[in-house]
């Protein structure tokens, strides 16, 4: 599980770094730019759920189709399909072999932009609508189309996610010449998915399938606003990070949460084997998700008398 626990955190990163591909013509116009555009900028992000919080400042920079972030919990460092991370003075490093291309959801429209100001320069704020609900508010930098402000909402007229940029610096930055040295890098490589997970959940579409260490089974899941990773391992009763995390029932399972400022993670153990989702979805959309994926339960007589007599 030591290994494992990095090896999601890093994959996660990977994937949830990745701009999105949108289906609506207008956002399609701002956030296409912003996907290319160079910047520096710092700002805070807070996420809240049912009393479970947590918040931190950063620094991100994108510049010569390299990107960087500072935050309290760490340094990541992303190009192509290479992310590495920080861990006390080592660097551990994760290439992505290939990945498919992003598609938006048609439950997302977006209505018509209003003028604004923020930081001093032209912006427009827009609202994305699923349906009859608010999903997302951004203000938008009407030059470099990068999202100065985001607000993500639980389906419930409330703020689940708050991402806000409080300095702004629009183009080229000085960036280094290449990645770190490597303490150590892991390749993960496409592979096919079993089964027991759909190829769609809840209106997320499984865009890849990966292999990866100690036979974790990585499935990425994305409806071109919001994604999440699922990880499968052979079930384990360890837990570690997630002893001390927030329980929670969704459809009259109870589940492990931990609320991190820019996504949550999930975990519970199935009769066969161990998840753990990892995404920046809403709340609403992770108990939907939660219905349709492989449900908590303990493993019959036969196989806990297996386990208990050869392991």
């Amino acid at each position: 599980m030591r290994r494992v626990l990095p090896f999601v955190a890093g994959l996660a990163a990977a994937l949830l770094v990745a701009p999105a591909a949108w289906a609506d013509d207008d956002l399609a116009d701002y956030l296409e730019g912003a996907a290319a555009a160079e910047f520096h900028g710092s700002g805070i992000v807070l996420c809240t759920w049912d009393g479970d919080s947590a918040g931190t400042t950063y620094e991100v920079t994108r510049s010569g189709g390299m990107s960087m972030v500072h935050g309290a919990g760490g340094e990541l460092m992303a190009a192509g399909g290479t992310t590495a991370t920080r861990s006390g003075a080592d660097w551990y490093g994760l290439e992505v072999e290939e990945w498919s291309a992003w598609a938006l959801s048609d439950r997302y429209r977006l209505t018509d932009p209003e003028p604004t100001t923020r930081l001093g320069r032209s912006a427009v704020a827009v609202t994305v609508m699923e349906g009859p609900t608010e999903r997302a508010r951004m203000i938008i930098d009407e030059e470099s189309t990068v999202p100065l402000v985001t607000e993500i909402l639980d389906g419930e007229d409330g703020v689940f996610r708050v991402a806000v940029l409080v300095e702004f610096s629009p183009g080229p930055q000085p960036m280094p010449s290449d990645m770190p040295e490597m303490h150590e890098q892991t390749m993960v490589t496409r592979g096919p998915a079993p089964d027991r997970l759909g190829i769609e959940v809840a209106g997320y579409r499984r865009a890849d399938t990966y292999r990866g260490e100690e036979g974790t089974l990585h499935a990425f899941y994305t409806d071109g606003l919001f994604s999440f990773s699922l990880f499968e391992t052979e079930r384990t009763r360890r837990l570690g990070a997630f002893e001390e995390a927030t329980r929670f029932e969704v459809g009259g399972h109870t589940y492990r949460r931990i609320v991190a400022p820019s996504e949550v993670w999930v975990q519970w153990n199935a009769p066969d084997y161990s998840y753990v989702l990892v995404g920046d979805l809403p709340p609403d959309h992770i108990a939907a998700v939660l219905t349709e994926l492989p449900e908590p339960g303990e493993p019959g007589f036969w196989i806990r008398l297996w386990r208990r007599l050869f392991g």
